[in-house]
């Protein structure tokens, strides 16, 4: 049965920031219900006259997150919704309030086979473009962080048909909002491309003078730093667009404690890493490494700290176990709760499925039996568990990292699956870190990028109580 929606003192700011703003971004702590009072907002609209929502999420987030929240709540249960990745024809039957679609499913594709080429429209080119009327008229684009790339193919395909063009072009979408908890990404740069879709007007439309106009660079290119008061122009730009609320502030959640564990790398192994390394390094001394080039660098020193690395024949070579001996410490220590243990590469993961007793892969099918206790180590890849999984706090509260990524965006959300409301005990994160490797400058580089997002939170909820006169 539905249950009946009380909403906390957040979910009412969230909710009148949305309704009162055509453009608008919910900046707000991971499990403070973004998607609950979307929802409630575009209830209320459509009783008033508009139309409903497209809902552009991650494609986990759709049944995990929308539809299971039309469900829960007595309030919304009336609304009918449809995924648009399985039936996109729906969009044209205007049977429905919110239609979900993954990003992946917006642009047209190109492919060549045996030297035919074929086109294959997406869903921009199907049912948006050059349409003067839609059967939404709201548009939501749910962990909006995943928008941060200017260059983006997906969400380029739909931009030219999001803002009124004076005399020429008027908008299907009469409102738009943003939903995520981690919008800086570690980088300022990243919010460029998430609020040039809200408002062209803001940053303007070229990213690289906007970024001219604000960074200083290093002299590869590689690293962009903000110069002497740019923070302070971008923040002030964003304050009255993107309501920032933190879930510390607002959640009273048990502790999360962060280990580092230091793993030292048998002698041979430490010796061949150390010579991936040197060629690393001295490949970016001499200055002939370009940004893609250095990732492909850097995923092979990762792979030799985790002990399996791909060769050039596309076989996986065993360097060493050191990390799957700490791990099946780790767990023994744990002395029979369950834990979540993400590894980045394929060849990681099945060394682990083989090694640790009881571990399984994960599957969202098997998230009720993670709940019920049956699963006592899961393994998994970053990026299935970090965006639009609930539930898993429900299970477990430990979680190890067998690799630590690059990426913050993905790191913190996927602690905040297991550190968020419903979790009773204090939360535990382990990190695996090869002893002096690049598994420690990974580390350092995901605590800057807190440091930097934790910056741009403070700068905003100061300006917005300044102009509200809290």
């Amino acid at each position: 049965m539905p249950e009946t929606w009380h909403p906390e003192d957040f979910d009412k700011i969230m909710l009148q920031w949305i309704l009162e703003r055509k453009e608008a971004a919910l900046w707000c702590g991971m499990g403070m219900h973004k998607t609950a009072v979307s929802l409630t907002a575009i209830s209320e609209l459509i009783v008033s006259g508009a139309k409903g929502a497209l809902v552009i999420c991650p494609h986990r987030c759709g049944p995990t997150a929308w539809e299971a929240q039309v469900k829960r709540w007595k309030h919304l249960s009336w609304m009918r919704v449809v995924n648009l990745r399985e039936d996109p024809e729906a969009f044209e039957r205007e049977n429905f309030e919110i239609g979900w679609i993954n990003s992946e499913r917006l642009p047209s594709l190109d492919r060549t086979v045996k030297g035919v080429t074929k086109h294959y429209p997406g869903f921009v080119e199907r049912f948006i473009k050059g349409k003067k009327d839609l059967p939404v008229d709201t548009l939501i684009i749910d962990e909006s962080s995943l928008a941060s790339n200017y260059q983006s193919v997906r969400f380029n395909s739909l931009r030219p048909f999001l803002h009124d063009i004076p005399g020429k072009f008027e908008s299907p979408f009469k409102r738009q909002w943003q939903l995520t908890g981690t919008p800086h990404g570690g980088s300022y740069e990243k919010i460029f491309a998430q609020i040039r879709l809200l408002d062209p007007t803001i940053f303007g439309r070229s990213f690289y003078q906007w970024r001219q106009g604000l960074f200083d660079s290093d002299f590869m290119g590689f690293k962009w730093t903000l110069k002497n008061g740019a923070k302070e122009k971008i923040d002030a730009k964003l304050a009255d667009l993107c309501l920032v609320l933190r879930s510390e502030d607002y959640l009273d959640l048990p502790a999360c404690t962060v280990e580092d564990i230091d793993v030292a790398l048998p002698a041979d192994a430490g010796k061949a890493y150390r010579k991936l390394e040197k060629d690393m390094l001295l490949k970016l001394r001499e200055g002939n490494v370009t940004a893609l080039s250095a990732a492909a660098l850097s995923t092979k020193l990762l792979q030799a700290t985790g002990g399996c690395l791909y060769t050039e024949d596309g076989a996986t070579a065993i360097l060493h176990d050191a990390k799957v001996k700490a791990l099946k410490k780790l767990i023994k220590s744990f002395k029979g709760e369950p834990a979540i243990v993400v590894a980045h590469y394929i060849p990681e993961r099945k060394r682990l499925l083989k090694e640790i007793p009881g571990a399984v892969e994960f599957h969202e099918d098997r998230i009720p039996d993670w709940i019920a206790g049956k699963i006592k180590v899961m393994v998994a890849q970053v990026r299935q568990l970090a965006y639009g999984i609930d539930g898993l706090q429900l299970g477990g509260r430990r979680l190890v990292w067998h690799t630590p990524p690059w990426s913050w965006d993905d790191y913190s959300q996927l602690i905040k699956r297991i550190h968020r409301p419903g979790q009773k005990e204090e939360t535990f994160v382990y990190r695996l870190l090869a002893t002096n490797t690049i598994d420690w400058a990974v580390a350092q580089t995901l605590k800057d990028k807190e440091d930097g997002e934790h910056g741009l939170f403070s700068a905003l909820e100061t300006l917005q109580q300044m102009r509200s006169g809290l």
